[in-house]
């Protein structure tokens, strides 16, 4: 399988995104800000090519290191990064299952005509997401040490952060 930066080095995925997304200053501002990694992934992904990890042998067109850490970096971007679930063998032995990174078809039409309003949605994913994994977090935290070990640690983080959270930061 060959790697993302084999057929998207920088200079050529950088070139890629600014024509596929021409005066789309949302963004081409994005892609000023990505490093070399995710914005040969981005412009892979952005043509239609599946994205999985290097040293896997599952349905993908292209490979990159670490694709799962290149797939979140795009997504605190607030891109429409999907994925899929792929059964496959281990070097092992074992069945495993890997991931492979794409953005949808439709997706990527409404990222090049309304990208504020796909950024839009994807942030409120993302916040949800991180809602939802915060109140796992207390959940464990409550199981392990009761309510009054949560307040303690919680009156820790409070004096340790002299600043309060803003509206946009508290829990919904």
């Amino acid at each position: 399988m060959q790697k993302v930066t084999d057929l998207y080095p920088p200079e050529i995925a950088r070139h890629k995104l600014e024509n596929h997304f021409t005066d789309n200053i949302v963004i081409l501002d994005l892609i000023q800000k990505m490093n070399k990694t995710s914005l040969c992934t981005f412009a892979a992904l952005c043509e239609g090519n599946v994205v999985t990890t290097s040293g896997y042998n599952i349905m993908a067109d292209l490979c990159v290191n670490r694709a799962s850490a290149v797939a979140h970096s795009l997504k605190q971007k607030c891109l429409p990064i999907s994925a899929k679930t792929i059964l496959t063998k281990a070097d092992v032995g074992g069945a495993v299952k890997q991931a492979a990174f794409f953005i949808d078809s439709v997706d990527l039409e409404k990222l090049k005509s309304e990208p504020e309003k796909v950024i839009k949605e994807c942030e409120r994913n993302l916040n949800s997401q991180k809602r939802t994994n915060a109140q796992k977090e207390m959940s464990r935290l409550y199981k392990e040490f009761g309510e009054a070990g949560v307040l303690t640690l919680l009156r820790n983080v409070v004096g340790a952060n002299d600043i309060p959270p803003s509206e946009e930061q508290q829990a919904s």
